[in-house]
């Protein structure tokens, strides 16, 4: 499947454009804290490694869904998911991908699929996760994850967008023959044709059936049932999306429904452009090349107090360091003072809200020389 799903390897180095947000993350950046396992206790239901960064080893290449705890295949040697980290390599890598142009929304790493290869086709793959507990019937939840389709290189075979991705619930995993479309009805479906270079939020709620233990995502059906859409490129053969952060919580506001009509979700999607965040926005790249146009790295941030702000290499490097409000920024120079190689860098901050609350947050940027 990916020697057909990636018949490119080339890589067009452009400047990504996206505008990423970041939740609750702490590490340190050395591989061995990739290697531990997921069999420790959890408060409340969780999606079993929702923002996919335990991972069993770093990525080198697309189609290693084995590396990524936690989540499922549908039982098709063609269902070839991909995982990505910042610290990967080949085909495993981020910001740059056989597809895209991409940082994570959250933390380190991500994971893709082909949500539809060319109209008529009919090729699929899915994604599938697994919850910390099995959900409880007749218990309202509230579902969120972020998707989007990157900023697209050259050399893609990806462009199309899509409509009607679905989400199905299950006891068991789906089992999919070849990489042809899954036929289940999914109890969500995301009916507008999807496609985005920005991480876009998707939350529902819905009321779970029976105790459910997973989840999978991706076009329920045959092409003829949807849209499918040319967005970008010449002519895509595939849409591709990537997804992030995953989560799952008890509806807090509760659901009045009439139980024997419930099938899933009781209210439409909420798609929120994280542009319109007013309190927090990092660029993704800088270029701190003297010109007076985006030769510093610094964080926009309102109503809240810089605590700490730090910039790492992608070996656990620490090339910049800010602990006050002065709004400096990283000027691209390492700690001695010389110029920092081009590349990926990871950047970690701690603020304080309003209320008083220490929020952290970490993410990607590219520095472009």
């Amino acid at each position: 499947m990916h020697g057909e799903k990636f018949a490119s390897q080339v890589h067009c180095s452009i400047l990504s454009h996206m505008n990423c947000r970041v939740a609750l993350f702490y590490i340190r950046l050395v591989p061995a804290i990739l290697l531990f396992t997921l069999n420790v206790p959890v408060s409340g239901q969780q999606v079993m490694n929702g923002s996919f960064e335990s991972l069993t080893a770093l990525p080198s290449t697309t189609g290693q869904w084995d590396l990524v705890p936690g989540w499922l295949g549908t039982g098709s040697s063609e269902n070839t998911p991909d995982a990505f980290h910042i610290q990967g390599t080949g085909g495993g890598d981020l910001p740059e991908t056989p597809v895209a142009m991409v940082s994570p929304h959250q933390g380190m790493a991500i994971a893709g699929f082909m949500a539809t290869g060319a109209e008529g086709a009919n090729r699929r793959e899915y994604i599938t996760g697994t919850f910390s507990q099995p959900l409880e019937p007749g218990t309202a939840y509230r579902f969120t994850f972020r998707m989007t389709n990157g900023e697209r290189t050259e050399f893609s075979q990806a462009g199309l967008g899509v409509s009607k991705l679905g989400m199905h619930f299950s006891m068991l995993p789906l089992q999919q023959l070849g990489s042809a479309p899954l036929s289940q009805t999914p109890q969500f479906d995301l009916t507008p044709v999807f496609y985005s270079r920005e991480w876009e939020t998707i939350s529902f709620t819905f009321v779970a059936q029976s105790a459910w233990t997973c989840f999978t995502w991706g076009a329920f059906g045959a092409d003829e049932e949807r849209s499918i859409t040319v967005n970008e490129g010449d002519s895509p053969t595939m849409a591709y999306c990537f997804v992030d952060a995953f989560e799952i919580a008890m509806d807090d506001e509760g659901v009045a429904v009439d139980e024997q009509q419930v099938r899933g979700p009781i209210s439409k999607p909420t798609i929120i452009n994280l542009e319109e965040d007013p309190s927090w926005f990092l660029p993704n790249a800088f270029t701190p090349n003297n010109d007076g146009e985006n030769d510093v790295f610094i964080p926009v941030w309102n109503n809240v107090e810089m605590k700490r702000f730090e910039v790492f290499s992608r070996w656990g490097e620490k090339v910049y360091a800010l602990t006050s409000n002065a709004a400096d920024g990283w000027d691209g120079k390492t700690k001695n003072g010389e110029d920092a190689e081009p590349g990926t860098y990871v950047w970690q901050v701690d603020v304080i809200d309003a209320e008083g609350k220490t929020i952290s947050r970490s993410g990607a940027i590219t520095l472009i020389r």
